[in-house]
């Protein structure tokens, strides 16, 4: 019989640690997929509140916020380089076959590849993620556990002498004999078995074995009065196994604190949210200010590149010039019309061009490989810029007065707005500093109800259950740290309007600025366009003289040198103005920005409308 309870016990035991391994199993196999799910749920959620945003800021579209980078572009649709490149020297083979990168083509690839771009785009969603935290604050939030276990007490115990029946077979005794009888018929010794109780002494050991069992679920609620509801139900399961008995404690408590003085309202309550709210409308700001900036930086750049690819150009022309000016010059002293000394300042002149157009093309193959890299493409990726590009440059006025663009980036500015609205977040924080210099008072009210003791279900029992309400009272004796928030708010106020005057004027410093190093390049390159013509005569004066006989080697040195500082000059003064012009639109805020990082459609339209 004892060994049937213990094999019936060692069942259930199993049993118990079967179902347990088998939950395990469960959360293992779901916590491989939450990994998953919990990323897609807070893409989604995370995209809702910019996208949310993304109508209050202009030059920010939903498209231009995803932080998935795309798939990087296949560069074979692109045409391939064809043009000689004899003034590249041996870099020529190496752009042999590249392909051509037009203006459109690198602010595309720079807007979907390059690392900084996405990190800025990687912040702003990081932002808007804490603001979905902050969000979750205000809805209930529920939760759910529990603990599970067993526990066994073993100890000595004195325990009575232990009663035990016991069989015996014994002989058949003839009571008139007194001896065993014998069976007439077989002839043997007759027997029968008997039974006895006997007593032995048992030295053991008392156990005990419990299980225990607990669960609890329950929520709590921020409203947005101030006012916190919380409610929790509690299941507490013990069993004696040995016994078989059975132990359930269960209760409910829900309670409720309103504030209504300090810590109470609307606007206390929802300033954390209210602020991180209006935080990230200001981050969307300064993010289509960053598209701006930086397109323009990577146009500058994209232009920078081939800049230095026409002083390539530029040098090699001077050395190839002096390299035939030598060769000349040679041949006139061994007729004796020249002197060594005019010879040798060719010569000199020509290891300096020479050197000048080796170290130009180091400088255009560093800032080509640079920009590679910007662009997010491999170092060792062959392409080329489109030079094409550098002669659709024009010198264009605005078509706009400098005072009408000071007036039109006072209004286009985000920047700006971000500082209107600043002075609006501190005046309602003197609201809420306020509010906390009151008095604590706090409404309180509390439900409590408990199962019956011996009802072994998780059931309440809502007779058995009590409730009270109140006032609590917190007199504003202490209010040092409330004090100094409120008066710091005072202070914060001073200072917005201080930074929106402040960034107001910078405005017009940056427009007035804008506009002076537009006219400034605009004269620049008329002033290049002349000197790259005078130049050029002076050059073609300077070898009909050589060729005569009449001219000083001197002379033609200087000549040739202008010349190429006069072409490279203009190529600047070009971009300047270009680039210029750029950061006039970008500063007064009108330059918008096309998803694929284009932005001269856009600016035609504005230069249009401002006509």
């Amino acid at each position: 019989m004892r060994n049937t309870e213990t094999n019936s016990r060692g069942r259930r035991r199993t049993g118990w640690i079967g179902g347990v391994a088998l939950a395990l199993l469960g959360l293992n196999v779901l916590g491989s997929c939450a990994p998953q799910f919990y990323e897609k749920a807070a893409d989604r959620e995370t995209k809702r509140v910019l996208f949310g945003k993304t109508g209050k800021v202009e030059n920010v579209d939903a498209e231009a916020l995803d932080i998935h980078e795309a798939e990087m572009r296949s560069l074979d649709d692109l045409k391939k380089n064809s043009s000689e490149g004899e003034f590249l020297g041996k870099m020529a083979k190496i752009e042999d076959g590249a392909r051509v990168l037009k203006l459109d083509d690198a602010l595309g690839l720079a807007i979907n590849h390059n690392r900084g771009y996405l990190s800025q785009k990687e912040t702003l969603y990081l932002q808007a993620l804490d603001l979905t935290l902050t969000r979750h604050e205000l809805s209930p939030l529920f939760r759910a556990e529990g603990d599970v276990g067993t526990r066994s007490d073993a100890r000595d115990g004195d325990q009575p002498p232990e009663q035990i029946e016991v069989q015996k077979v014994v002989d058949v005794i003839d009571p008139l004999t007194g001896v065993a009888a014998v069976d007439p018929v077989t002839g043997k010794t007759q027997t029968k078995v008997v039974t006895e109780i006997v007593e032995r002494e048992v030295d053991g050991l008392i156990a005990t074995n419990t299980f225990t069992r607990r669960q609890s679920v329950g929520f709590t609620m921020l409203q947005r009065t101030g006012a916190r509801l919380a409610a929790d139900f509690t299941s507490d399961f013990l069993r004696f196994v040995a016994g078989d008995r059975s132990i359930n404690n269960s209760a409910l408590a829900v309670s409720l604190v309103q504030p209504l003085l300090k810590g109470g309202g609307f606007k206390v309550t929802l300033e954390n949210l209210t602020q991180a709210d209006r935080d990230l409308l200001y981050s969307l700001r300064d993010f289509a200010n960053f598209r701006r900036e930086f397109v323009v930086g990577i146009t500058s750049r994209y232009y920078g590149v081939l800049q230095a690819r026409d002083t390539v150009r530029n040098n090699w022309v001077s050395y190839d010039g002096f390299r035939k000016n030598v060769e000349r010059e040679e041949a006139l002293a061994e007729e004796d019309r020249r002197t060594q000394t005019e010879l040798g300042q060719l010569r000199q002149a020509l290891l300096q061009a020479e050197s000048q157009w080796v170290n130009a093309i180091r400088d255009y193959q560093n800032q080509l490989d640079e920009f590679k890299i910007e662009l997010g493409l491999s170092i060792d990726e062959k392409v080329v810029l489109e030079e094409a590009e550098l002669k659709k440059l024009k010198i264009e006025d605005p078509n706009i007065k400098r005072e009408q663009a000071v007036d039109l980036a006072l209004v286009s500015r985000p920047d700006l707005q971000t500082a209107d609205d600043r002075i609006v977040d501190a005046e309602r924080r003197i609201k809420v500093a306020k509010v906390e210099l009151q008095a604590g008072l706090d409404a309180v009210a509390t439900y409590d109800a408990i199962s019956d003791p011996d009802d072994i279900t998780p059931n309440i029992n809502f007779e058995r259950s009590s409730w009270s309400a109140g006032l609590e009272l917190d007199l504003p004796l202490d209010r040092k740290s409330e004090r100094n928030f409120y008066r710091s708010t005072l202070i914060a106020l001073e200072q917005a309007h201080r930074q929106r005057t402040l960034a107001g004027d910078q405005v017009r410093l940056q427009i007035y600025d804008d506009w002076r190093a537009l006219e400034q390049a605009k004269r620049n390159f008329e002033i290049s366009e002349m000197g790259v013509a005078l130049a050029e005569r002076r050059l073609e004066e300077q070898r009909l003289l050589a060729e005569i006989g009449d001219g000083e080697a001197r002379d033609l040195v200087d000549a040739q040198r202008d010349l190429v500082n006069s072409l490279n000059q203009r190529t600047s003064t070009a971009v300047d103005h270009t680039l210029a012009r750029l950061r006039l639109w970008q500063d007064m805020g009108i330059l918008y920005i096309n998803e694929d990082g284009s932005w001269v459609e856009k600016l035609e339209e504005e230069g249009q409308a401002d006509e």
